[in-house]
């Protein structure tokens, strides 16, 4: 029978190999980094080659910042671009279209309105000696109205000092005075909206309308003396 090996003839261990200070031996551990190295960059090659083709991330509402949802003009909101809309003569909400910026959705819904005739009915953007817009008040922060012009000018309207808005009244079937709910911030759309709502109701027998002229602006009341 053959003899076993001895143990002087043994391979060394892999940690004896590792230990070991000959030039000729290469040290286990950087083989293996090696190796290690070579075959992470081989996979993340072929993990690059494979992978489909990265998609440019959508934009949506839900990635715009919360402050971007509120625009500074009448008008206008964030839908994904800058959405116009305006109220008709009938209170119903009309689109009217998407813009890229704030300010040519904001120029729409002006010329908008003014092609519909409600620049007296509706909150109108202002512009500035230079042609810029002027944004609208801070919600919440509503703007002092001057003095003259808090005298009504309208049948059925009246300046609400605590609200700075204006309110409007009417007769109802019984002859009762009936304040008309809500407020407005002008003059002219309170009146608009008094007299829509004595004809929705059918008492123009019991209250007097305010006059309009040829091009559907509103007359004021005569002056008292």
């Amino acid at each position: 029978a053959t003899a076993p090996p001895s143990t002087l003839d043994a391979a060394p261990s892999s940690r004896e190999f590792e230990e070991s200070d000959s030039e000729d031996d290469v040290p286990i551990a950087e083989l293996r980094r090696a190796v290690g190295e070579d075959d992470e960059d081989s996979e993340s090659e072929e993990e690059e080659e494979d992978a489909p083709p990265r998609k440019r991330p959508r934009t949506t509402a839900a990635a715009q910042p919360r402050a971007s949802f509120l625009s500074k003009y009448y008008g206008v909101t964030w839908d994904r671009k800058w959405k116009a809309s305006y109220k008709d003569a009938g209170g119903i909400r009309r689109t009217i279209g998407r813009f890229a910026t704030e300010e040519q959705a904001a120029h729409a819904y002006n010329a908008r309105l003014k092609k519909e005739r409600l620049t007296e009915l509706r909150e109108v953007n202002k512009v500035d000696e230079q042609g810029r817009l002027v944004a609208k008040p801070e919600r919440g922060v509503r703007p002092e109205v001057a003095e003259a012009d808090r005298k009504s000018k309208y049948i059925g309207v009246s300046y609400d000092g605590s609200v700075r808005r204006f309110r409007t009244k009417y007769k109802d079937a019984r002859g009762k005075r009936k304040t008309f709910g809500g407020s407005f911030a002008s003059q002219e759309e309170a009146a608009r909206a008094r007299d829509a709502k004595i004809r929705e109701l059918g008492l123009e027998s019991k209250n007097k309308l305010n006059k309009v002229d040829a091009a559907g602006r509103l007359i004021e009341k005569p002056s008292k003396p």
